[in-house]
């Protein structure tokens, strides 16, 4: 039941193509490209390709991992990801009943607490965005890992030792997913000596042996990242924010969390987050009082039903590192962060719907007329279909906003207005379209909310480029690289537009300066070599396309090794290359019309003219192959005038 809960809401979402961080991630990352790149994946944090200074607060190798292996066998292909995703939190909420029973030692809590979690709605982006996998692989192996923590005080002998390595291995790979795996030890210790059954009964050498092992893994973890990565934390989005402000704010994210979980109505894949700066912010308040609330819950319970304050401290222990908001991302509060907390508050819930489905048979409530079984039970079980109708509803909906970029985006402007990353993503859509009144729009939106942010400052500069207001470009890109000179997008910018006013030697400084900060960079190689190809110098423009193809696999890269070729005579590797483009896009038409072009050159009219026709298929305005394929069909056996020249 409730792998079908986890599986059939999420299924359109293997229509969804990729989108957001999923583009850079996936399409744009050299480390999928070959698994020569296993110790860059395993020793590195997940953004080290682009070069520059790179957040460092995200080593999740767990996650490139699974992108290399589906990029390799099946291809970057969205609906492989999205399938991944989707078998991966059917697992989940298949691990959470097992660990929910072995809990309790009853089966009906199991079924309720991993049926409402599954259906969650509050659970959709985790699973309907592909970059959110880390969330899905870290609640996956944390529950497993606890899961044998629970069988140690049941085996003996091998089972026993088989156990502590299970245990040992899966805690290895919950580490390896996200970061707030290294609240498992404390769970561990707390259960141990505060919840386990047999805990008056066993030694505290016995109770260190089942816990002991998961502290010094995750003590390890910590030495390895301060040694490759430098700590668990990069660079802090808000510096001057003070320890007291910090403590409101994770006040009112605290409240935020609780209350989505609740009543997760209005979804949203980036909240704008505004600090707090007093105790008087309505805010505040209410996330104070939630905690209180929990807390005494919490109390209450630990007499009556100590398992349901062990979920409550279970949820806050899990949610408490993505409330320090200096240790965050821009978008403070998301969902996502909620899908293994929420385990916890599932465990209550589901001991509440256990005891609530029994005393309408047998105890309390049956000395009542009006609580007969043949009357409640029907009714609660219409009352739960109708909450599982509801959330599979809210699911499928929500998973159409992630079916494609410019939808994802314009939903959670929708949704949240000051959400300036949106706008600037939304704003690069229409870029790329030339669409350039609406990129002003969104920009000039996303500046007042976010002044003096690089990207849109790069993106403005972008936009004055394209209208040919080179000062003002020129100025927007100089107080980029005042923010932070080790990005090398605004190099590539500044290179553009020297380039475009004739400053050739400023030109090239920027362009090497951008491949120097990120030497996986596909866009900074190729953008140098076209420039080099531009101005005839081939031999550093070949490298440089080399060098694009030792990154990136691409038909871009193999057809700037192909023109080079062509232009010094060499005409067999250019062939070459322009066949090895051709192999990894043969639906498009580029290489065939350049194999064309080249066979026009070679005298091989037979062959030039299948390509041209072929290519023009997929290119039919491409004028300079119309030209080609008319002097072809027009002369039986020789050219006349001048034949086709390599251009790029």
């Amino acid at each position: 039941m409730w792998v079908a809960l986890a599986v059939l809401p999420y299924l359109n979402t293997l229509h969804n193509f990729f989108v957001y961080d999923d583009i850079a991630q996936i399409l744009n990352n050299p480390y999928l490209q070959s698994f020569h790149h296993l110790k860059d994946i395993f020793t590195t944090p997940v953004w080290s390709f682009l070069g520059g200074n790179y957040p460092r607060n995200y080593y999740r190798p767990l996650m490139s991992f699974g992108y290399l292996l589906c990029y390799q066998f099946l291809g970057p292909v969205p609906w492989s990801f999205h399938l991944v995703n989707i078998v991966l939190n059917a697992l989940v909420a298949l691990v959470l009943f097992f660990v929910t029973w072995r809990m309790f030692d009853d089966r009906l809590p199991a079924y309720i607490a991993s049926g409402l979690f599954a259906i969650h709605p509050i659970h959709s982006e985790s699973v309907a965005w592909i970059a959110a996998v880390t969330d899905l692989e870290l609640a996956f192996f944390f529950l497993l890992t606890f899961w044998f923590f629970l069988g140690l005080s049941k085996w003996r002998g091998r089972k026993l030792i088989l156990g502590h390595l299970s245990m040992a291995a899966s805690f290895a790979l919950a580490l390896l997913a996200k970061e707030p795996a290294v609240t498992l030890p404390v769970l561990a210790t707390l259960f141990e000596h505060a919840c386990r059954e047999d805990r008056h009964a066993t030694s505290t050498p016995t109770k260190l042996g089942r816990y002991g092992p998961l502290w010094f893994l995750a003590l390890g973890y910590l030495a390895f990242r301060i040694h490759f990565v430098g700590g668990m934390a990069g660079r802090s989005q808000f510096p001057s924010m003070g320890p007291d402000v910090v403590f409101f704010s994770a006040l009112q994210l605290a409240g935020q969390y609780v209350w989505k979980f609740l009543w997760p109505g209005t979804l949203c894949a980036f909240y704008a987050f505004h600090m707090s700066t007093s105790f008087s912010d309505p805010r505040v308040i209410t996330g104070a009082v939630a905690l209180a609330a929990l807390t005494l819950l919490m109390v209450l319970c630990w007499k009556r039903a100590r398992l349901v304050s062990f979920g409550l401290i279970f949820f806050l222990l899990n949610l408490a590192p993505v409330l320090y908001s200096p240790w965050m991302a821009a978008n403070i509060f998301t969902e996502r962060y909620l899908y293994l907390p929420s385990a916890g508050l599932c465990w209550g819930l589901g001991w509440a719907g256990a005891k609530l489905w029994r005393e309408m048979a047998c105890g309390g409530f049956a000395d009542h007329p009006s609580w007969r079984p043949r009357v409640w039970r029907p009714v609660a079980i219409i009352s739960a279909l109708i909450i599982v109708f509801l959330c599979t509803l809210r699911i499928v909906r929500r998973n159409r906003d992630w079916h494609d970029n410019e939808r994802f985006y314009k939903a959670t402007i929708a949704t949240q207005p000051d959400a300036y990353i949106m706008r600037l993503n939304l704003a690069g859509i229409y870029l790329d379209r030339d669409d350039l009144d609406n990129a002003e729009r969104e920009l000039v939106a996303a500046d007042k909310l976010a002044p003096d942010y690089p990207l849109i400052l790069n993106n403005l500069a972008l936009l004055n480029m394209k209208r040919k207001r080179y000062d003002e470009a020129q100025g927007y890109l100089i107080r980029s690289l005042l923010k932070d000179s080790k990005e090398p997008q605004p190099h590539l910018y500044l290179g553009e537009l020297y380039t475009q006013i004739g400053q050739t030697a400023y030109a090239e400084k920027e362009f090497r300066t951008a491949v120097m900060l990120s030497p996986l960079s596909l866009r900074a190689h190729l953008r140098l070599a076209d420039f080099y190809f531009d101005h005839g110098r081939l031999a550093e423009a070949e490298k440089e396309y080399q060098e694009s193809l030792r990154v990136t696999r691409t038909p871009r890269g193999y057809w700037g090794v192909g023109l080079v070729s062509w232009r010094e005579g060499r005409y067999a590797e250019a062939e070459s290359a322009f066949r090895q483009a051709e192999a990894l896009d043969p639906y498009s038409g580029r290489a065939h019309i350049m194999l064309g072009l080249l066979y026009t050159d070679t005298k091989r009219d037979r062959e030039a003219l299948e390509e041209l026709q072929t290519g023009l298929k997929s290119e039919p305005d491409n004028r300079q192959a119309l030209e080609a394929l008319k002097k072809l069909q027009s002369e039986d056996s020789s050219r006349g005038g001048s034949n086709p020249s390599p251009a790029r």
